[in-house]
């Protein structure tokens, strides 16, 4: 029998060592960009959001962009497989196409598979996360149902700064980083470049659950990555830049009868150039135009290709004004797919119109958007956010919002050709999304913490439905709803060298015309990471929590409660040199989060980094 309220006990246990200590001041003045497209203090904001720097990625010592995702309040993960095997983000329950990824503003992902593309990134290239959970689409259109994820790559400043790492582990595992940084009053540039390689583990957990596609060896995978920043401030309030990120990888997998070596060639790119002026004391515009790519290759052993290629125009206009700051901007997006799939349309264009108002007086705070989509497919589409927030008293904050979102259905599922077992249905309309939410913030000097109910409902949710006999086959139509009700708790402590995180989230995900629950989601998660960091170490623990759940619609093909804990640590050999390590699975879990998939068990990686501070 699982019990899965533990998770509670067991946090609030270890909580309760730190939450009478100390006095020593959270750092409330950072600053988030996603939650608003606005630079915005993190202790004004009135939606439940979440950054990550690069002191805290360095120190969780993960190695991939899902693997720290997933320690994450509010974020459950699905992979098939070990390191670099395709992975699934749900936020808040949502489908993992509810997920919108942006990277340095450019969007990112699969149009034929309609989900972003998060399992190639790797943590070397990135500079800083931000989190957005709940309906984003009224600032950054379809796609934003569960939430927004934004990866901003690393920036120069000061001096010339090189950076050097080099570590190894279990399974094969090897991975170099190299970079260089730095910048002037009016130049900062940065440069840098990443090799990741495993001989990986056997994916598939069970012979039988495989059939004849089992095959019993290791699946490798290698990831070569590379990004640039460069910008130029010709004069105070204006700056031109280019941003550059680009992985190549090879992903090995069981996928072929009778079995043979089936694998992958991906690359996911994305660039970005800007211009940046501040027009008058009140007005800054930005002007930038990107690409981004998202292409999948395949040979199992015949070949198929699915990628992507998006460009984007994007005009913003910031107005101070009196009370409060005005956003209005304007998109246009073209997205292109290429396929051996004979789709009989390969390409859309979006033209966008958004509008948002963020204030403060007194006690009050207030956030609102509204955004028109006007989809070369699908037409017209009006999305809004409104969120108000009253200021209790110096640490305590209640709030509310309201927001609606949207999903245009991917090419595969409009287009697919008509095969013996699948179909595309070119009459599907958008997944359309209602949220509502309460909260409540508490910040006193070393702690913080927030609880938030939702209440998020689905229209128009599209699913693959059985034909009738004889026909036997899958096409997509708009027939379900869901309504995913949930409430998210998340408490963090700094004192001295010690600092606390702590995450639960209780859910029911529902599929409204069936009673059951969704897919792969938990009802219940928890999340908890500790560290200490005494002169020269730091040492971490986390634990990761998830409930049960089912592989399918039809709450078939269970997949049990799992509890991982690793341990994580550094120490400074001298003012420039660390020397990292991490156990993950520290007590061999033997756990699926996909059913027939297996997951790593208890592994080691040691690294030396050179970072000249």
């Amino acid at each position: 029998m699982h019990h899965p309220f533990r998770i509670t006990v067991l946090t609030a246990a270890i909580l309760s060592v730190f939450s009478v200590h100390a006095r020593e001041e959270t750092d409330l003045g950072a600053v988030v960009v996603t939650a608003t497209r606005q630079p915005t203090r993190i202790n004004e904001q009135l939606t439940d959001v979440t950054i990550i720097d690069r002191e805290a990625i360095e120190q969780a010592g993960a190695t991939t962009l899902p693997e720290l995702l997933s320690h994450q309040p509010g974020v459950q993960l699905v992979t098939n497989g070990g390191l670099g095997k395709e992975s699934s983000i749900f936020i808040r329950g949502t489908n993992a196409g509810h997920t919108l990824l942006l990277v340095d503003g450019m969007p990112l992902g699969s149009a034929t598979k309609a989900t972003p593309s998060f399992t190639n990134l790797p943590l070397s290239q990135i500079e800083r996360i931000e989190i957005l959970r709940g309906p984003a689409s009224s600032l950054y259109g379809s796609d934003a149902i569960g939430g927004v994820i934004q990866v901003f790559t690393k920036q120069g400043a000061g001096k010339l700064r090189p950076e050097i790492f080099v570590g190894a582990g279990s399974y094969g595992t090897f991975e170099a980083q190299a970079g260089v940084s730095g910048g002037t009053e009016q130049w900062s540039y940065s440069l840098r470049a990443s090799k990741l390689e495993t001989d990986g583990i056997n994916v598939a957990s069970d012979p039988v659950r495989f059939g004849s596609n089992y095959n019993p060896d290791s699946d490798p995978y290698q990831n070569t990555a590379w990004s640039g920043r460069l910008a130029f401030r010709p004069a105070a309030g204006h700056e031109l830049g280019v941003t550059l990120l680009n992985t190549d990888s090879t992903n090995h997998y069981d996928g072929a009868k009778p079995p043979v070596d089936s694998y992958s060639n991906d690359t996911n790119r994305a660039w970005a150039i800007y211009s940046r002026n501040q027009l008058a004391q009140i007005w800054t515009s930005t002007l930038r135009y990107g690409e981004s790519k998202d292409w999948s290759e395949s040979f199992a052993p015949g070949r198929s290709l699915f990628a992507t290629e998006q460009k984007q125009w994007t005009w913003q206009n910031d107005i101070k004004l009196p009370l409060g700051s005005l956003m209005l901007a304007t998109e246009h997006l073209r997205q292109n797919v290429e396929s051996t799939t004979n789709f009989k349309l390969k390409n859309r264009t979006v033209d966008s119109f958004i509008a948002g108002y963020n204030g403060n007086w007194e006690n009050h705070s207030w956030q609102a958007s509204q955004r028109y989509d006007d989809n070369s497919q699908f037409g017209g589409k009006t999305t809004g956010n409104l969120a108000y927030g009253y200021r209790l008293n110096t640490d305590w904050q209640a709030r509310a919002a309201y927001g609606t979102a949207f999903k245009a259905p991917s090419f595969n599922q409009l287009y697919s050709p008509n095969t013996s077992f699948y179909t595309g249905n070119p009459d599907l309309n958008p997944e359309f999304a209602k949220n509502r939410e309460v909260g409540l913030n508490w910040n006193h000097e070393h702690q913080r913490a927030s609880i938030t109910y939702f209440d998020n409902r689905i229209e128009n949710l599209i699913i693959n439905a059985v034909f009738p006999p004889p026909a036997n086959k899958l096409k997509p139509q708009n027939v379900n709803r869901a309504r995913i009700t949930g409430t998210s708790l998340s408490y963090g402590l700094t004192y001295g060298a010690w600092n606390a995180d702590a995450g639960l989230d209780f859910m029911k995900p529902i599929d409204q015309s069936t009673g059951n629950r969704l897919p792969r989601r938990a009802a219940q998660m928890g999340k908890l990471s500790i560290s200490y960091a005494p002169g020269p170490w730091t040492l971490g623990a986390e634990l990761n929590t998830v409930g049960d759940r089912f592989d399918t619609a039809t709450q078939t093909k269970p997949l049990s409660q799992f509890e991982v804990v690793n341990l994580y640590g550094s120490y400074k050999l001298g003012q420039d040199w660390s020397l990292e390590g991490r156990v993950n699975n520290l007590f061999d879990k033997v756990y699926e989060t996909a059913w027939g998939y297996a997951q790593p068990r208890a592994n080691v990686f040691i690294g030396v980094r050179y970072a000249p501070k």
